[in-house]
């Protein structure tokens, strides 16, 4: 209401003082400057209708609501793994019991694949990575990843960057062209990264990512309603997806593990069925989906 007085009120005033200038001359020059004013206000106005619209998403309660939980993975090796699981509101709780429920049971203060040794930790580490999937199997969550081909990428070509920088920005890509695309049209998104550096620059980045899927996806307006870090050994989900992640970190690097880790990374290829982590899932698929990044290349 107060956008639509300004113009009124603008437009009123334009051509009282039009009406009142005798010289042609300047006329022409007082329409140039008020069509220069009329943009302004004109922009001021479209801002107000965006706010409008931000914050009435925003207090649309109703709007069921999904959390992406994610980790990154292998960021001094070739490729760098980022990804997670993505759990309907209603179903976090029940999840993360379970989890919980496993690491009391096997007397695991947290789940972590660069802790894993096997031997009386195996049985809870299988365990976990099987549960992770029939999450997914059973339509109870998603598994989306990204795996960035960062043999000869340039970290720090931009003074004040780093490997830090570059896993942000696959977490931006990830967060986008996954959770936002897939969710942000029905459900009120939410992202939960493991709390450090590689994850700090995008928490900051609700806006541009908001934005992106809007312009990009036609998703709702401030689809992405918050973007937080996470300490792992409180969040159940973070570790199953550090612990995936992990997994698929060592098979797509070609690691030679001579240690239990090797069968646990066989294992989650298995478990997830897609054959090998080079190459990517269907673009329309919805429960697990990889994405194998490289300069340049767009969303699959």
């Amino acid at each position: 209401m107060v956008a639509e007085n300004l113009l009124v009120f603008a437009w009123s005033f334009f051509w009282i003082l039009f009406y009142q200038l005798p010289d042609p001359l300047p006329k022409a020059r007082f329409v140039v400057v008020a069509l220069q004013i009329a943009s302004c206000v004109f922009k001021f106005i479209n801002l107000c209708l965006i706010g409008h619209v931000m914050a009435v998403t925003t207090s649309n309660d109703d709007l069921p609501s999904i959390t992406f939980y994610a980790d990154a993975s292998s960021r001094e090796k070739n490729y760098m793994v980022a990804g997670g699981f993505a759990v309907a509101g209603e179903r976090i709780a029940e999840v993360e019991g379970v989890i919980a429920a496993m690491r009391k049971k096997h007397d695991v203060r947290e789940f972590k694949w660069s802790e894993y040794r096997g031997g009386r930790k195996r049985e809870a580490y299988e365990a976990l990575v099987n549960y992770g999937f029939e999450l997914v199997e059973n339509r109870n969550a998603a598994l989306h990843m990204i795996i960035a081909n960062f043999k000869g990428y340039r970290h720090k070509a931009v003074p004040g960057e780093g490997r830090d920088t570059s896993i942000n920005r696959m977490y931006f890509q990830l967060c986008l062209h996954r959770p936002a695309r897939l969710y942000g049209k029905m459900r009120a998104v939410h992202i939960r990264l493991d709390a450090g550096n590689d994850s700090a620059d995008i928490c900051d980045m609700r806006n541009q990512l908001c934005a992106a899927a809007y312009r990009q996806y036609k998703t709702r307006p401030n689809c992405v309603r918050s973007i937080e870090p996470v300490d792992s050994q409180k969040v159940g989900l973070v570790q199953l997806s550090d612990v995936i992640m992990g997994g698929v970190a060592a098979k797509r690097n070609e690691v030679q593990h001579t240690s239990p880790k090797g069968a646990l990374a066989d294992m989650i290829l298995e478990r997830s069925g897609v054959g090998t982590w080079s190459r990517d899932t269907h673009r329309d698929a919805k429960f697990l989906t990889v994405w194998n990044h490289v300069t340049g290349n767009g969303p699959s």
